[in-house]
């Protein structure tokens, strides 16, 4: 229990450790009357136990002690925690050379009882102020260490989704923030231009994109727009902090741009005033790396993605295809490849329009997203073509995500003026088992066009095999028996 506490309390917690309880009792009054939390002990083990099971600011520890001195437990504690700051205590003067102590125990003070309780609490805050020190130069290092640790994970490629709200969730776990959200311009604040060559790609700064809610916590969960969860007037200072790209402090709250150079993409809006400058300044950093992956995110969606259909544009499924095939290749591992063309699309166009088409499109989009594994590779290959690459399985695991393509199908309708048009695809099949090289058999390296000809391959089966599904009435798949690597040529 405190007693006769007058200052308000000072955040710091002491370890006085002494054999005198008399020493104990009015030390403890003195230094609690200054905000202090005390915590005892009589002796060097009990001293150790209380500084391996609490956090201790400052250790004020008499330096001869029955069983265990002082210098003693200094060399024990210095084992297991390097910067508890200490003050050794002693009711002899000039026991030992102060300087030689200090320098040989890396202690911070050597106090003489006989000098009375004005010296101690000079000694006291002495300590205290190397404690504040010592814990701000650590927890900047580990801050900094902790986003060298997260930065990879951060550029990474993953869904645009996963990066954002596994952003936030660094953020707030890091400082145990509940309410909290991330708001990122529609698209980056990026366009990109329509362009005839599939091959290029130019992005341009959109000044006219919204703000949007990509990523939330607690009380901010489930919202997309700014205006539902925040005042107008702070509606207004969050534009003023994507303008001028700084942190701004309100109460309760903080607000943290996303930029990348001279752009502001997003922000990151806390509910708690963080007011500690290393702790802001730690979040400027993470920040700004966050952004720049979110940048690159964003670039490479726009790059890789199909806007209409959300699947790999055919250019990025090539490149997927060349190194799953290397892969099934050098871990023997069997590949199959499924092709799918969307059945009378000109009849949709023709009876529903143009937009309907586009529907139609989207929505066998979402079917096959909703039929394979996130390890499969989907990509749009032609118009109403598109292609499936599954790793790691052979021609029946193939034949099933086939077959709930179909029956996912048959739940769609496209609405028109003549009634709801069924949706329905053909789909073809095939199959490369794992090979049987030996290993004096395979070259090094093997040739490029050797993986190129083996795609195409598979390809082509496949195609035959959607061909045939067409000729006989559409809406129904077939699939051609496992195919081998064809053999190295000189």
């Amino acid at each position: 229990m405190r007693k006769n506490k007058v200052s308000e309390d000072s955040g710091y917690t002491i370890l006085l450790v002494d054999d005198s309880k008399e020493y104990l009792e009015a030390t403890r009054s003195l230094l609690e009357r200054e905000g202090h939390t005390l915590l005892t002990a009589e002796n060097g083990p009990d001293a150790l136990s209380t500084l391996k099971s609490q956090k201790v600011d400052l250790l004020l520890l008499d330096f001869f002690m029955p069983g265990m001195t002082g210098e003693e437990v200094v060399l024990a504690l210095r084992q297991f925690n390097p910067i508890v700051q200490i003050i050794l205590q002693t009711g002899y003067a000039s026991e030992q050379p102060a300087r030689e102590l200090l320098r040989r125990l890396d202690i911070q003070g050597y106090f003489d009882k006989s000098e009375g309780p004005e010296k101690l609490l000079l000694w006291t805050d002495v300590g205290l102020k190397f404690a504040f020190s010592i814990q701000l130069l650590t927890k900047s290092r580990q801050g900094l260490q902790y986003i060298l640790d997260v930065t990879p994970d951060m550029h990474k490629i993953q869904p645009l989704t996963d990066l954002l709200q596994g952003i936030l969730l660094q953020v707030t776990g890091l400082l145990g923030i509940v309410n909290s959200f991330l708001a990122v311009m529609d698209g980056g604040g990026i366009r990109c231009p329509q362009d005839d060559n599939p091959e290029s790609f130019l992005a341009m700064i959109d000044e006219d994109a919204d703000l949007l809610i990509r990523a939330s916590t607690g009380r901010f969960a489930h919202h997309k727009n700014i205006s539902e969860v925040v005042q107008p007037a702070q509606t207004k200072i969050i534009q003023e902090v994507i303008n001028r790209g700084v942190i701004r402090l309100l109460p309760n709250t903080t607000l943290i741009p996303l930029k990348v150079g001279e752009m502001t993409i997003g922000i990151i809006y806390l509910e708690r005033q963080i007011v500690q400058p290393q702790d802001l300044e730690l979040l400027n950093v993470f920040a700004n790396q966050a952004a720049v992956a979110i940048q690159n995110a964003q670039l490479y969606t726009m790059a890789a993605i199909d806007k209409l259909t959300g699947l790999y544009v055919r250019n990025f499924f090539e490149k997927w295809f060349d190194r799953e095939l290397r892969t099934a290749f050098r871990s023997q591992q069997v590949l199959s490849l499924l092709l799918l063309d969307l059945d009378k699309l000109k009849r949709i166009n023709d009876l529903a329009g143009h937009l309907a088409g586009d529907q139609a499109l989207a929505t066998v989009g979402k079917i096959l997203r909703q039929a394979t594994r996130n390890t499969d590779i989907i990509g749009r290959f032609g118009g109403d073509e598109y292609i499936i690459l599954m790793p790691q399985t052979g021609r029946e695991g193939a034949e099933l995500v086939g077959n709930r393509i179909i029956s996912l199908f048959k739940t769609e309708t496209i609405p028109s003026n003549e009634g709801d048009l069924p949706l329905q695809g053909s789909l073809g099949i095939s199959t490369i088992e794992p090979h049987t090289f030996k290993p004096e058999d395979i070259p090094h390296p093997i040739p490029q066009d050797y993986f190129e000809k083996v795609g195409l391959d598979l390809i082509k089966i496949a195609d035959q095999k959607l061909y045939a599904s067409k000729k006989a009435g559409g809406g129904q798949l077939q699939s051609s028996p496992p195919g081998k690597w064809p053999p190295f040529t000189s």
